[in-house]
């Protein structure tokens, strides 16, 4: 296959996320990830991603073990696919579709408190839950706290009209749902607010 018709938005070095299992062991890619970040990909088989697995190759690597996946190449960035074994036809979702929506208007709020009395709400948080960016982060990093999430799916307004007292407040959570992500999964609703 020659470089004009390669069909995927990285390049054939750029290196992609897999498994042993995938790469080794035989096992199917049944599972394929188009990262909104970064636009890098992720293969893998129904046993999903391990770390103990996890191999680093180059996308040219995967589509010589199943050249299947050029089926996909054109599935947007934030999306994944899905198939039960080979042959079978990939069906495309958004991924984190299911994710609870965290959604915050910051042109609304007036303080701190009305942060939080819209969020823990949308998150299920418990009643004993606490109003400050440790408990935050516990709650959307480390998990296990709330009844949703994490992930999350997080949509935040009116960031450009944010009060100015409320600024170094909003630039805290937004890296705080950021580290979420990161740990947990999830994805920006309308992209990244941040622009990055």
């Amino acid at each position: 296959m020659s470089d004009d018709e390669w069909p995927f938005d990285q390049g054939r070095d750029v290196v992609t996320m897999t498994s042993r299992g995938v790469m080794r062991g035989g096992e199917a890619i049944t599972h394929a990830y188009h990262d909104e970040s970064d636009h890098g990909w992720q293969f893998y088989s129904a046993s999903g991603a391990v770390m103990a697995e996890a191999m680093i190759v180059a996308m040219e690597e995967i589509v010589k073990r199943d050249g299947s996946v050029r089926e996909i190449a054109d599935l947007p960035p934030g999306w994944m696919a899905v198939r039960t074994g080979p042959g079978a036809p990939w069906v495309r979702t958004l991924q984190y579709a299911d994710a609870p929506v965290v959604r915050v208007d910051w042109s609304l709020l007036t303080g701190v408190g009305d942060f939080y009395d819209a969020v823990l709400v949308q998150c299920d948080a418990p009643s004993w839950h606490g109003r400050n960016l440790d408990a935050l982060r516990d709650a959307w990093v480390t998990g296990g706290i709330n009844g949703k999430g994490p992930p999350y799916a997080f949509e935040f307004l009116g960031m450009e009209v944010t009060r100015e007292e409320l600024l170094e407040f909003r630039d805290a959570v937004v890296g705080i749902a950021e580290e979420s992500m990161e740990e947990n999964g999830g994805r920006w609703v309308r992209g990244d607010p941040c622009g990055k």
